[in-house]
C-alpha cells in the first residue's frame, strides 16, 4: 500500500498481505507530520508544507494516482487491495485516539471524519462492500 503523500514523506510500507491501520497526520503551522501504522508512530518530521492551506472545492481520489489536476488515470498506478473506514479530519487527532481506532474494526460515530467519513465514499457507488469485513484489529498483544 502506498499513498502519494506518504511516498514523499516516508518509506514505511504496509504491503505485506496483512490488514493494517494507517493514519497520517499533518499540522500546517509547523508542518509537523506523523505516520502511524497499527496505532504506533513509525516515522515523523517537520517543515512539510508549512503554512499551506487546503482550499475547499477540490476532489479527493482514493486508490489512484493522478499526475495533474484533471489529468488522466493509468491502470498501472491503481491501488490493488482493500480499504475500509477511510476518514478525513480538519484537525490533528490525539495519538491515543489513533491507537484506539487501530484496535477496532467496527464503525464508530465518534471516530468519523468531519471532512469526509467512510459512508461518504460508499454513497459514491464506486467501492464494493465486502461482508464480513476482512479487517483484523491490531492489539497490544499482536494480531
Amino acid at each position: 500500500m502506498s499513498f502519494l503523500l506518504c511516498q514523499r514523506l516516508t518509506t514505511v510500507t504496509a504491503n505485506d498481505g496483512v490488514w493494517h491501520h494507517i493514519c497520517l497526520s499533518w499540522e500546517k503551522t509547523s508542518g509537523s507530520w506523523k505516520f502511524f501504522k497499527d496505532g504506533l508512530v513509525k516515522q515523523e518530521g517537520t517543515s512539510f508544507k508549512t503554512g499551506h492551506t487546503i482550499r475547499q472545492g477540490g476532489t479527493l481520489v482514493l486508490g489512484q494516482e493522478q499526475d495533474s489536476v484533471g489529468g488522466d488515470f493509468q491502470a498501472s498506478q491503481s491501488f490493488q487491495g482493500m480499504l475500509s473506514d477511510v476518514n478525513v479530519w480538519d484537525r490533528v487527532l490525539p495519538a491515543a485516539q489513533i491507537k484506539d481506532m487501530s484496535q477496532s474494526c467496527l464503525p464508530d460515530e465518534q471516530n468519523e471524519g468531519n471532512v469526509y467519513k467512510w459512508t461518504d465514499f460508499l454513497r459514491q457507488g464506486g467501492p464494493k462492500l465486502v461482508e464480513p469485513s476482512p479487517c483484523v484489529p491490531f492489539t497490544s498483544s499482536g494480531r
